[in-house]
């Protein structure tokens, strides 16, 4: 990975972080942020839009359980046991297998398309490695600004740690 050359400012709070991104884009400057978890209000801060990934999970969840119904009726019609006069295609019985089916589709189609964001936003927007963004602080990366304005934004927006990169 190519060096980066920039400002880090560590946070511990997603307020804080989410506040010190708002003045930093207010300034001008692009900010980029590496965190645990994804706390909607530093993606809003620095200006990124909400996830799809959800929208592409509940349509591979409808696919699967359509597959699940599809297997289930198939399979019935296919090879046909009477049993005790009820009918062939018994959606009831069917229940567990598209719900099996919903689950199963839309949690790979979760994860695949999870690990190809998450490998896609890495090459896009890099951001400084640091074990303790992947813990339980915030990272808050201005590429090229090394300006000592933004090291006093992030100093007074309540980083814990800001230093020069690259």
């Amino acid at each position: 990975m190519r060096e980066l050359a920039g400002i880090v400012g560590v946070f511990a709070a997603p307020s804080t972080a989410a506040a010190a991104a708002r003045a930093l884009r207010s300034k001008g400057h692009e900010v980029r942020a590496s965190m645990p978890a994804a706390f909607p209000e530093v993606l809003e801060a620095i200006g990124r839009p909400p996830s799809r990934l959800g929208l592409a999970t509940l349509g591979a969840a409808a696919l699967g359980a359509v597959l699940g119904l599809a297997l289930s009726v198939g399979t019935s019609l296919a090879w046909p046991l009477r049993v005790g006069g009820k009918p062939i295609v018994a959606l009831p019985a069917f229940l567990v297998i598209v719900f099996e089916m919903a689950v199963l589709v839309g949690a790979l189609v979760n994860f695949f398309g999870l690990a190809f964001l998450a490998a896609r936003a890495r090459r896009t927007h890099p951001v400084p490695e640091d074990a303790r963004f992947s813990r339980d602080r915030i990272g808050l990366f201005v590429p090229g600004g090394a300006d000592a304005a933004v090291e006093e934004l992030l100093r007074k927006s309540g980083a814990e740690e800001v230093r020069r990169v690259g």
